[in-house]
């Protein structure tokens, strides 16, 4: 009796410590996990000594009535922000793969209206003969001028064969996927989420805050960036690019990253004179950090060093400036399955199911980048979300609080951030300013 009242009480102080023991490990678990959707890969860059962290301030936001993506951004000279968008029909303007939105306020108390929906141009009518899917992305303005540019995604994958002939005709339209031989739907679908980078067409204009446009690239144009530099964004400082430091003037600045739109691997650093953005030959494209951190400059693409390098996590990246904190803001996102060519159906099928979110920091548009924030699954558990982007008018009087412009929901999800959307947050520094 003694014996089972003793092995008892054993087993009682194991349950014990056996619970104590199961405790300790989901709370160790959770720990992980938290840590998982911050930090859930080694990341090639340093943490902030800056920033301590970023907050977000507020629930996404979808603007009513918007129902486009991409929101590549520009501030025009007038005080509006343009945002140059992709797929999609806003206010229930046109269904097409190319509009412009204009943008007054600040976040919550701003309005969004359409610009241009492009009504009169079909940038897909007069290609190369080849498999290219076109669109529009990086604007800038520079005084009273717009500028956008026209780039492509390469469908000529030898992997995945499509009959130019016939997908000719619908890669015109907005519903690429009408009337298509059911026998090249994967295909199909498996090029439309590779995405991969063809180069930038050329660069278009307006003189009239987006009414008309010339510069419109044909079938004889030549092509204006290599893939290497595939899908520009631009610095944006002040209205019209009226405040460039000192240091960076006359120059205009873009950033690219190179592969495919949601998973290249470097991201490549331009600049041009304010007077010379349609001049191919006038622009110059970062080489080196020197001695000081003092860049050198080539004019060959093929001769450019990366400010920034993440194997297989480097998407469509925006940079913009917070000149209070006298600091630069790269956003970057990435899918977390790559986008490989040879990638096997299974890891097809996950594609664009989450994303990752990252922010760094720089005393300087080439680097060195330190981390600020890292997401993932960005949007949740519901939503994927991308292109995130930082208007600089959209920070605060102190540099410290702004608002993220973002798109999300392409694929896989239901669209309820296929639209404008918006996101506040403050900034915490470690060090005084």
């Amino acid at each position: 009796m003694e014996y089972r009242k003793k092995n008892h009480m054993i087993f009682r102080l194991n349950t014990s410590n056996i619970l104590i023991y199961f405790v300790f490990c989901s709370l160790l678990l959770t720990s992980c996990m938290e840590k998982k959707v911050g930090f859930y890969r080694q990341l090639p860059y340093p943490q902030s000594e800056f920033i301590e962290k970023l907050e977000w301030t507020s629930e996404p936001y979808r603007y009513p009535g918007s129902g486009s993506d991409m929101h590549w951004w520009t501030w025009g000279i007038d005080d509006a922000i343009y945002t140059v968008e992709d797929d999609g029909a806003n206010f229930g303007g046109k269904g097409w793969y190319a509009h412009v939105l204009r943008v007054t306020g600040i976040p919550p108390n701003h309005t969004v209206e359409t610009a241009t929906d492009f009504d009169t141009i079909d940038f897909r009518a007069h290609i190369p003969n080849k498999l290219l899917r076109r669109y529009v992305c990086g604007p800038v303005a520079i005084d009273s001028v717009l500028y956008v540019s026209i780039y492509d995604y390469d469908w000529d994958i030898p992997s995945k064969p499509l009959n130019y002939d016939t997908l000719y005709h619908r890669i015109k339209l907005f519903d690429s996927w009408y009337n298509l031989d059911s026998t090249l739907g994967y295909n199909m679908g498996f090029i439309d989420g590779y995405s991969k980078l063809g180069g930038v067409a050329g660069i278009i204009k307006s003189v009239d805050f987006g009414k008309t446009w010339t510069n419109i690239p044909n079938e004889t144009t030549p092509r204006f960036f290599e893939p290497e530099f595939g899908a520009p964004a631009f610095l944006t400082f002040g209205k019209g690019n009226t405040e460039t430091p000192e240091a960076l003037d006359p120059y205009v600045y873009a950033i690219s990253n190179d592969g495919s739109w949601a998973t290249g691997d470097n991201i490549r650093l331009g600049r041009v004179h304010r007077d010379s953005i349609l001049q191919r030959n006038a622009w110059q494209f970062f080489a080196d950090a020197g001695q000081n951190n003092q860049p050198s400059w080539s004019s060959e693409l093929k001769k450019a060093k990366p400010v920034f390098t993440d194997i297989d996590h480097t998407g469509h990246p925006t940079i913009s400036y917070n000149k209070v904190l006298k600091r630069y803001f790269l956003l970057n996102y990435s899918d977390v399955v790559p986008h490989h060519e040879n990638a096997s159906p299974e890891e097809f099928k996950k594609w664009n199911y989450q994303s990752e979110l990252q922010i760094y920091e720089s005393p300087n548009p080439w680097g060195p980048w330190y981390v600020v924030h890292t997401e993932m699954p960005w949007g949740g558990a519901n939503h994927t979300a991308y292109l995130g982007q930082m208007p600089s008018k959209w920070f605060s009087a102190d540099g410290l609080s702004g608002t993220i412009l973002f798109a999300g929901d392409y694929t896989n999800r239901k669209p309820e951030y296929y639209g404008f959307m918006t996101q506040s947050f403050t900034l915490k520094l470690k060090l005084s300013k």
